[in-house]
């Protein structure tokens, strides 16, 4: 009969083994914590630009309204004082220009109830300052809007003359925007 043989087989040495496993551990967990930690510096900066990005477009943003509510005011002012204008319009509250032929060409200028200012037509330029002078006295400023006549009889006016005037009319538009003038023929 055969006897009991002992198979002792191959002993490992485990504490040795556990050693290296333990250190390939740790060494696997320090490079996920670096790997995190970059991740977290990355995802930081990233957050932050786009925080900086969303407060630009806030400022931008904000001017943008700001300059938006700005031309809603100007446009309800100059609404208003259009509204102002042809009330008076209405009332017969407009500058006339009237070009009259006794010895010689004269531009009057009149509002509704008072005479401004007249002087002989000789250049637009010196028709010019007789309007602005006349606005002046009447106390109107350039950013008010002004509504104008211009009354004269193509039949007796010289062309040279309502030209001038007309001229000077363009003129006094360039430095005060909101002038109107229309031009009334009564020989039509």
């Amino acid at each position: 009969m055969g006897g009991f043989h002992k198979n002792k087989g191959i002993v490992i040495e485990l504490t040795a083994l556990l050693d290296v496993i333990m250190i390939m551990l740790f060494w696997v967990m320090m490079n996920v914590q670096t790997n995190s930690d970059e991740a977290k510096a990355e995802a930081d900066e990233r957050v932050a630009a786009v925080e900086q990005q969303m407060m630009d477009i806030k400022a931008e943003t904000d001017a943008e309204i700001a300059r938006v509510w700005e031309m809603a005011e100007n446009v309800d002012k100059k609404a208003a004082e259009t509204q102002e204008a042809l009330h008076g319009y209405e009332q017969g509250m407009v500058i006339t220009l009237n070009i009259r032929y006794n010895n010689e060409g004269k531009l009057y200028i009149s509002n509704y109830d008072q005479m401004l200012g007249s002087a002989a037509i000789s250049t637009s330029e010196s028709a010019n300052q007789l309007i602005v002078s006349a606005l002046d006295k009447a106390g109107l400023k350039q950013d008010d809007v002004i509504l104008c006549a211009l009354v004269y009889d193509s039949d007796v006016a010289l062309y040279r003359d309502v030209k001038s005037v007309k001229a000077a009319v363009d003129s006094v538009r360039a430095a005060y925007p909101s002038f109107y003038c229309t031009y009334i023929d009564t020989s039509k």
